[in-house]
């Protein structure tokens, strides 16, 4: 069963270099056999090369398993670094970079079985490659022991380094890989024990009901969610290190989900128990292990932060504490051209600081039903809340109201809301909110950033109308959340016929 990766808990410089010596180590072993050239001597562990995030992520864009990913991350790396750099471990790997474009007689030199012969080729045509890369010819070697010792020790750090801080990739670059906007989900993933009944108990009765389990959590759901509308879902998320967290993870990537960004940690996966009536009323208790949290200092890990800058949006639940989504909306408030970021206000806070959080002049999209909302701000009314968090600086305050919902997006009072209604005759069921927040992130997606505030405004509506749509278009008998979540066919469909 396979495992999620065990990550560093945080930006610890010291974690990080051994990281890099371990993934070097591990390179400098792997030269010595036919490498990415043949049959790999399994005398040599790759753990510390296959938990590594680019390659779960090359894995996921390719649909390969890490092994069968890892020679297309180590060429991805490599072909980044400095052009001596880079043919070192081309040739010494046997990454075969340049053989299509080399004559048969060299190739065959550089890329042969043997270490030394490998070695021989690369100083004897120095030159010779650095012309094929039009590149200035860097020192020429006298021999080949002029490559061994330190100028490879340096080349290997290289590469070791790049695996080891880089988690983004440019899909075009990868051969099979797709392009599709990007998602980066922070959120929990959990282990749902749900239990269905005709209706919902009162205290004291006793009743019969149906019993399953399945992987869940808002994070989670959201993430399946976004991955079946289209969307390259990534989910950040802490599991433990039992058998609930394999089986989540392999159900993530069965899914179409990168859980390249999941980390375990010593303790027990997240719980919940869920009782769901036949009307969709339900009611949860969740469980969550301390150690299984993340803190600030995961967000400054270099992997975690390149992830979220470079993706197209990023998706925070109140499921993290403050810290965290302060630590996320500082990562990317100041870049130039930074992802959309949406929160989904729930599960609703225990208690909201009386001073709204400066994180929340990052948030282009809160996401909120009227119950999750109201616990910002107890004994105000909905509009009013709303017109707060616009004010503060949020870009839009989306609300989930039993059949309808609405989008404020202006300061001004005397401005209406944009309004959809709902067709569903189960506007509490467990997973609602998921699909909804989901259709309106993937449907934003595809559209240009509105500056115009009508434009904003008929756009809105469209994204509202589509979201809303998600709710009918679930899977209904589906008893797994996750897996009730509409594709964009459903929600196209139950639109047409509304």
């Amino acid at each position: 069963m396979m495992q999620p990766n065990l990550g560093s808990s945080g930006a610890d410089t010291a974690a990080q270099d051994n990281d890099v010596r371990a993934v070097r180590d591990t390179l400098l072993q792997l030269r010595k056999r036919w490498a990415m050239g043949g049959d790999r001597d399994r005398s040599v562990d790759l753990g510390a090369l296959l938990g590594l995030v680019i390659v779960r992520r090359v894995a996921h864009l390719t649909g390969c398993d890490p092994k069968a990913a890892l020679p297309e991350a180590l060429r991805y790396i490599a072909s980044g670094l400095e052009p001596a750099d880079r043919l070192i471990v081309d040739a010494e790997l046997n990454l075969s970079m340049l053989a299509d474009q080399l004559p048969a007689p060299i190739a065959d030199e550089l890329y042969g079985p043997e270490l030394g012969q490998r070695r021989d080729s690369l100083a004897l045509h120095w030159v010779v490659l650095h012309e094929q890369l039009g590149v200035p010819v860097a020192q020429v070697p006298r021999n080949n022991r002029a490559l061994r010792g330190r100028r490879e020790e340096e080349a290997f750090t290289a590469l070791a380094r790049g695996l080891t801080l880089e988690s983004v990739v440019a899909a075009d670059r990868i051969p099979r890989a797709t392009t599709r906007p990007s998602a980066v989900v922070i959120g929990d993933a959990a282990w749902d024990r749900i239990c269905t009944v005709d209706v919902l108990p009162q205290a004291g009765d006793s009743l019969y009901g149906e019993f399953s389990e399945h992987p869940g959590g808002k994070g989670l759901n959201r993430a399946v969610a976004l991955a079946r509308l289209g969307v390259d879902a990534r989910l950040f998320a802490a599991v433990g290190d039992d058998d609930k967290a394999g089986l989540i993870v392999e159900y993530l990537q069965a899914r179409g989900v990168d859980t390249s960004l999941v980390r375990a940690r010593r303790g027990a996966t997240p719980t919940a128990a869920v009782t769901v009536a036949k009307d969709g009323g339900n009611y949860s208790v969740a469980g969550k292990d301390d150690r299984i949290r993340f803190d600030a200092r995961d967000i400054a890990d270099i992997p975690i932060t390149r992830a979220l800058v470079h993706a197209d949006a990023v998706l925070l639940t109140f499921e993290q504490n403050v810290e965290v989504l302060t630590a996320v909306a500082d990562a990317i408030a100041d870049r130039e051209i930074r992802p959309w970021l949406f929160v989904s206000a729930t599960p609703p806070p225990k208690r909201f600081p009386a001073r709204l959080p400066d994180y929340l002049r990052t948030v282009d999209y809160l996401i909120a039903s009227v119950g999750e909302l109201a616990a910002l701000r107890p004994d105000t009314e909905t509009a009013d809340i709303a017109a707060q968090l616009v004010k503060h600086g949020v870009g839009s305050v989306v609300v989930l109201h039993g059949l309808s919902c609405a989008m404020y997006s202006d300061e001004n009072p005397g401005v209406e809301p944009v309004w959809a209604t709902i067709q569903t005759d189960r506007p509490d069921a467990p997973g609602t909110s998921s699909a909804f927040a989901s259709a309106f992130i993937a449907r934003l997606m595809t559209q240009p950033r509105a500056v115009d505030p009508d434009q904003r405004r008929r756009i809105g509506r469209a994204n509202l109308e589509w979201a809303a749509a998600a709710i009918p278009a679930r899977a209904a008998k589906e008893k797994s959340i996750p897996d009730s979540m509409p594709t964009r066919e459903a929600i196209n469909a139950t639109l047409d016929a509304s």
